[in-house]
């Protein structure tokens, strides 16, 4: 054979692909959602407005109707004085976050232990509880007698029947957002425990940017307004950010605990006070949610100043009207008017709007979008990995 004939097979190195990482986790499957109605709860809200008239949103669909009804038709004296009893126990961690969340247990004893289980968690010194649900109870029904046969509570079933329909319309669009939130931050299902999203008909005596959240072990009942979908993506996300910020507490020192309330701005701290958890819970969801969500950065002086500019007189007055943080924040620099608000937009900006928290949040989703191990680190992970030493 001669070397024209002879074939030479060439070295052939094989690049194999690296092993695909798996995650050692469970994301959490897309919960079932369904629309419920929560009776008990809606008539709470009706109690509550009926005590005080200047409880709920001014503006809201039934809010009239309801302030005419109960000028006509007090309440009765036995419900009266429940609510007056609880407003003296109000600072033994009575509130009406605790009131809502026995409500939601009347006919649904399966929610009992979940309802008990947070109390006991962040209302330890309610002393007795159940005894607290039995009264709670006994109210609702005394209340029903008399208001269930009203013209007002025909209303009420018009306005929550109308609400269910359209949001049975919008179910898809609906699981499509919560979908969205598990995908950014693939909670640990270990973690997050939700299995089952209620949805409450918005409750006509709240505005649309009232919202909360109450969980009953793998149950999450959402309570908002079916025109600020912003605000329900908002409630379920503390099902996955609070557990995440109770694990990241046990790494915190207390000098860093104080510094998170530090670094939080003033206008947080007017809604939730100077503790830290709820500062942190809440302000890495409203970073997601305003600014990740959107694609935007956090707010400048400058982006504020532009935004202020295009406020008429009108239009502030009816902010001024419509919330109370805002007068409050607006009377601490003395401030009445948009001009004034301009004029005095660098202290105000300072006081209220500057917020080094967000600014140290933003920073961590920016990295986490762009962390090269996106299917195998969670955002649980990264943080209890990355929040401790930025702090």
């Amino acid at each position: 054979m001669t070397n024209a004939e002879r074939r030479v097979t060439p070295n052939i190195t094989k690049t194999e692909e690296p092993e695909k990482k798996e995650a050692d986790f469970e994301v959490l499957r897309t919960p079932e959602i369904s629309i419920r109605e929560e009776r008990e709860a809606q008539l709470l809200s009706f109690i509550l407005k009926a005590k005080n008239p200047e409880w709920g949103d001014a503006d809201a669909p039934l809010a009239i109707d309801v302030k005419n009804y109960f000028s006509e038709n007090p309440l009765d004296s036995e419900v009266s004085e429940f609510l007056d009893e609880i407003r003296a126990l109000q600072e033994g961690g009575v509130d009406e976050e605790v009131l809502y969340t026995l409500a939601f247990t009347y006919g649904h004893e399966e929610r009992n232990l979940g309802a008990f289980e947070v109390i006991a968690k962040h209302k330890s010194y309610i002393e007795n509880p159940r005894e607290l649900q039995q009264k709670l109870f006994r109210i609702l029904e005394k209340f029903a007698q008399s208001f269930s046969s009203s013209l007002l509570a025909k209303k009420l079933s018009t306005e929550i029947e109308k609400d269910k329909k359209a949001r049975e319309e919008i179910l898809d669009a609906t699981k499509r957002k919560i979908e969205k939130l598990i995908a950014f931050f693939k909670p640990d299902s270990k973690t997050t425990k939700i299995r089952k999203i209620s949805l409450m008909p918005s409750d006509p005596l709240n505005g649309v940017n009232t919202g909360s959240a109450f969980v009953f072990g793998a149950e999450l009942v959402l309570k908002t307004h079916i025109d600020n979908p912003d605000n329900l993506e908002h409630e379920f996300s503390h099902s996955i950010i609070n557990p995440i910020v109770e694990k990241l507490s046990q790494q915190l020192t207390a000098e860093q605990k104080e510094k998170i309330s530090e670094l939080a701005n003033e206008k947080l701290k007017q809604d939730y006070g100077d503790e830290y958890f709820s500062l942190l819970c809440e302000e890495f969801i409203r970073t997601y949610n305003d600014v990740v969500k959107k694609g935007e950065k956090p707010q400048t002086y400058e982006a504020f100043v532009q935004k202020i500019s295009s406020i008429n007189e009108e239009q502030f007055q009816n902010f001024l009207k419509k919330s109370k943080s805002l007068q409050a924040r607006c009377k601490e620099l003395g401030i009445t008017t948009i001009e004034e608000l301009r004029d005095k937009s660098q202290e105000y900006f300072e006081r209220f709007e500057k917020n080094k928290l967000r600014d140290l949040i933003f920073e961590i989703y920016q990295e986490y979008s762009n962390r090269p191990d996106k299917e195998t680190e969670n955002f649980e992970r990264f943080v209890l990995a990355k929040f401790s030493t930025r702090i």
